[in-house]
């Protein structure tokens, strides 16, 4: 084996290595239903470019896009965020800090036990990085319900219909999720909080799609 072969070799390992998992899945079905970028694109309006760089571990989607992904390829959305979501299984874990990672503007969020098969229900564990309410930020706005309950810190609830609702470790609250809403921490520290939300046909209007 030559300098050149070694040196191609190692570029292959170390993109390999930086793909996250959602780019690693979405290599291993293209490669399993022998689909093109292109034809991946086609499929999900994500351009073909953003793909490339997905699979590279070049660049990463926002949860909404990841949603958009699945839905163009007839997938539920834990197949993406979970290579192992193909198998059958009636329990789920996630040790703390090792689900998949999001960020936004005004909160990160990491995503909980999507390894069970044909899941089409979200559970997250989100902190809220807002400590001020953005009324020129889009609402938060996706179909279904949401059911919240606030880990540590104090959160502020906005919605489009009512007056905002303030929320202290211990407290839940469920409501309507296509209604528009925003997450404030109150005081210093970042709230936390779970989320559980439907996952089918998900699309946060809040999120802008990479391309």
């Amino acid at each position: 084996m030559g300098k050149g072969d070694r040196t191609k070799n190692t570029k292959v390992t170390d993109d390999a290595r930086a793909a996250n998992p959602i780019g690693k899945r979405l290599r291993q079905l293209r490669k399993e239903h022998d689909w093109t970028l292109a034809e991946v694109a086609s499929r999900t309006g994500i351009s073909v470019g953003t793909l490339s760089k997905l699979e590279h571990g070049k660049t990463d989607l926002n949860f909404s896009s990841v949603n958009k992904l699945a839905n163009g390829l007839g997938l539920p959305v834990t197949d993406l965020t979970n290579p192992a979501s193909s198998l059958q299984g009636r329990r789920a874990i996630t040790i703390g800090g090792q689900g998949v990672m999001f960020e936004a503007s005004d909160m990160s969020y990491e995503v909980l036990c999507s390894d069970v098969a044909n899941h089409r229900q979200g559970y997250m564990k989100v902190v809220v990085k807002s400590h001020a309410f953005d009324p020129d930020l889009p609402w938060h706005q996706h179909k279904g319900q949401e059911f919240l309950y606030v880990l540590s810190g104090r959160l502020e609830l906005h919605t489009e219909l009512y007056q905002p609702v303030q929320l202290k470790a211990g407290d839940s609250i469920l409501f309507d999720s296509s209604m528009g809403h925003h997450y404030v921490s109150l005081g210093r520290k970042d709230a936390e909080i779970l989320i559980s939300m439907s996952l089918e046909g998900y699309r946060n209007v809040s999120d802008a799609l990479e391309s």
